[in-house]
């Protein structure tokens, strides 16, 4: 299938039919960026802002997701000491994540897809953490800039990037 044959949507968890949810919870689960049962990242991706989709036709399987997720204060001061980049401005800030491709549908840029779909929805200061290289240069590309030190994370070296909207 051509990538532009590739439907885009953005919306609500909660928009989708059950098919849909469990389908977009089992990617983020087989994509591995996460760890967690099916069930487990059913809930989380229910409290995300906005959810981005590619699918195979309009209507057809999903294959790629992404989302702007509202982590708690907890989890958003920690990451930004974890770097040691100063928080000021970014305390309330959404976090761009969960951005995953089908391993059939990858090499071919469509988490860049992704992240410019969430990008087009985020109206205030937001941030990111990635230990994959396709993902960093993803998020530069869209104007995400690197922010403080590298982190030992559960697979690899993390690294924190910002987004201020134009």
């Amino acid at each position: 299938m051509d990538e532009s044959e590739l439907g885009s949507w953005v919306g609500s968890y909660s928009d989708l039919d059950h098919g849909d949810q469990y389908a977009a919870a089992q990617l983020v689960v087989e994509g591995g960026a996460v760890i967690g049962t099916r069930e487990q990242i059913a809930l989380r991706l229910a409290n995300v802002r906005v959810l981005a989709l590619l699918r195979e036709g309009p209507a057809g399987r999903i294959v790629g997701a992404a989302s702007l997720k509202q982590p708690n204060a907890g989890y958003r001061s920690r990451t930004f000491a974890k770097a040691g980049f100063p928080i000021a401005g970014f305390e309330d800030a959404p976090e761009l994540g969960y951005v995953v491709v089908a391993s059939r549908m990858r090499g071919r840029g469509l988490s860049d897809r992704l992240v410019g779909l969430i990008v087009t929805q985020i109206r205030e200061r937001a941030f990111a953490t990635t230990d994959n290289p396709i993902m960093k240069a993803n998020l530069s590309r869209v104007g995400f800039l690197r922010a403080g030190a590298e982190w030992t994370g559960q697979k690899a070296m993390l690294s924190l990037w910002t987004f201020t909207p134009p």
